[in-house]
């Protein structure tokens, strides 16, 4: 086990919307000299979004099956009774998440409900890393914050205009390059 004091008194603080203040590689490469193997594997299930055995990573990623179950569930219900929905399971059923998943998605606008969900996945992080601001689990709610932070800011009508024209063009079968 590392000491995780350096490290997390070396990292900034982030908020919902902040630029972010170095690249997801920058931030990896700081982590390299510091962590021990077992966490810097871990580190790495979380950034690329894969199961892992350390706890945060775990939990982290049952509540973000719990989001989707959520989503999925209320999705479902607004195509009318029809509609099957099948939950996938988890550990640890969470009810103030639930519930917050629940009320972002009330807005009706996509960016804001975008957003809000990205707030609630801020506090989900600052919950799983508890209040001892020098642990590992500190560190791995940076990166979550981090990767937030660099989806965000990649954002603009340039990149949107390009994604929906990629995706037209990937399901117009006359455009289709073979």
């Amino acid at each position: 086990m590392s000491n995780a004091v350096y490290l997390v008194a070396s990292l900034p603080m982030l908020k919902l919307g902040d630029p972010p203040p170095m690249k997801m590689e920058d931030f990896r490469y700081r982590c390299s000299g510091v962590m021990s193997e077992e966490e810097l594997s871990a580190l790495d299930a979380l950034l690329s979004g894969k199961e892992s055995d350390d706890s945060f990573v775990s939990a982290y990623y049952a509540h973000e099956v719990q989001l989707k179950n959520v989503a999925g569930r209320l999705r479902a219900s607004a195509w009318g009774p029809d509609v099957r929905f099948s939950e996938r399971s988890f550990s640890g059923y969470d009810v103030t998440f639930a519930k917050m998943v629940s009320d972002a998605f009330a807005k009706t606008d996509p960016l804001e409900r975008e957003f809000e969900l990205d707030k609630v996945r801020f506090w989900l992080v600052d919950e799983l890393s508890g209040v001892c601001e020098d642990s590992i689990a500190t560190v791995y709610a940076f990166a979550v914050k981090l990767m937030i932070c660099s989806r965000w800011a990649s954002l603009n009508d340039e990149a949107g205009n390009a994604a929906v024209l990629q995706v037209i063009n990937d399901n117009d079968p006359a455009y289709q390059q073979e």
